[in-house]
């Protein structure tokens, strides 16, 4: 495989990261909050200062119409609302409200919207937004940590340019976000491989849902058993690839959520982070087999920060392999 890709000319990644990225953190004794990407925020700045491939990037702040893409307007302006009041939750209890979350929310989203232009104007190679991926938000509600989906709205930008794309995700929770908010969208090719839901948040994404009237058969979820590792995560990803491959998307995006890693706090799978570098390396190798080598990479979830920083270390260094 690296033999193929050597073919190709050194590849530039762009990596989104910087003070913004830790503005979206819940209080300390929330999973998700600024602690889990300290480490990796160390691992990313000296990969940058080694390799010439890879560049840090600014965050960029989404405008309010750009969350339009996907998200309605009576709920931008429920988040809006709520940050200025900065208490209760924003969901069901999951998603907690804090004062200024709707500024630290923007970020993800126009992080991601900065990596799909640079590549599409050729500034980067491939693009990777660590703190995108934010798949559980649906059209009208926050869910599961995510205000914003960043996401959804970035593959909303991309159908505006391109017939057919392609959503891949391997974080530990199904990415009902997406999934169920491009269903009947024959445009949108969607693998996710996650923990059975079960056991797991958000309970969705069996294996029988594959879309929905027109679309039937665009989608293809791969639960996993609690337990399973890379043997198990390799197989499933080999069919999710064999499955993108033969729509023919013309562009890819990958949500590398590292919550599936042995050791997650919240999660029962058992990969490492070779896991990772599979994944990163044979959808990286199929970009540029397919669509020009455009492929943006978003993080996701994951709550032990050796996990995350080894995990996303591993996705920069493949996305970035000439």
């Amino acid at each position: 495989m690296n033999k193929i890709l050597n073919q190709h000319r050194a590849c530039h990644l762009g990596v989104s990261f910087g003070y913004e990225s830790l503005l979206y953190s819940f209080p300390s004794r929330h999973p998700l909050n600024k602690s889990r990407t300290e480490l990796f925020s160390s691992s990313i700045k000296k990969l940058a200062n080694e390799r010439r491939h890879i560049s840090i990037l600014k965050p960029v702040a989404a405008r309010e119409e750009e969350l339009l893409l996907f998200h309605t307007q009576e709920y931008v302006s429920f988040v809006k609302e709520s940050s200025k009041i900065g208490k209760g939750f924003l969901d069901y209890g999951d998603t907690p409200s804090f004062e200024g979350i709707y500024e630290a929310s923007l970020f993800p989203v126009g992080s991601s919207l900065a990596g799909l232009e640079s590549i599409l104007s050729k500034k980067q190679d491939h693009f990777f937004n660590p703190v995108g991926g934010l798949h559980h938000a649906r059209r009208d509600k926050a869910g599961g940590f995510c205000v914003f989906n960043d996401a959804a709205i970035v593959i909303s930008k991309s159908l505006e340019r391109f017939s057919k794309i392609a959503y891949v995700d391997i974080d530990a929770h199904h990415g009902d976000g997406v999934f169920y908010g491009f269903e009947t969208d024959p445009r949108v090719i969607i693998g996710d491989i996650h923990e059975d839901g079960r056991f797991l948040y958000p309970g969705t994404g069996i294996a029988s849902e594959t879309g929905k009237g027109n679309a039937t058969g665009t989608k293809m979820n791969l639960p996993l058993s609690p337990g399973s590792g890379d043997i198990e995560f390799i197989e499933a990803f080999d069919k999710i690839i064999e499955f993108i491959k033969g729509a023919k998307p013309e562009f890819i995006f990958f949500q590398c959520g590292a919550d599936g890693l042995e050791g997650d706090p919240i999660t029962h799978l058992k990969y490492s982070s070779r896991g990772h570098a599979y994944g990163a390396s044979r959808l990286h190798f199929l970009s540029h087999e397919i669509c020009e080598g455009r492929i943006l990479a978003m993080g996701g979830g994951g709550y032990n920060p050796q996990n995350v920083s080894s995990a996303w270390s591993t996705v920069a260094l493949e996305l970035a392999t000439s």
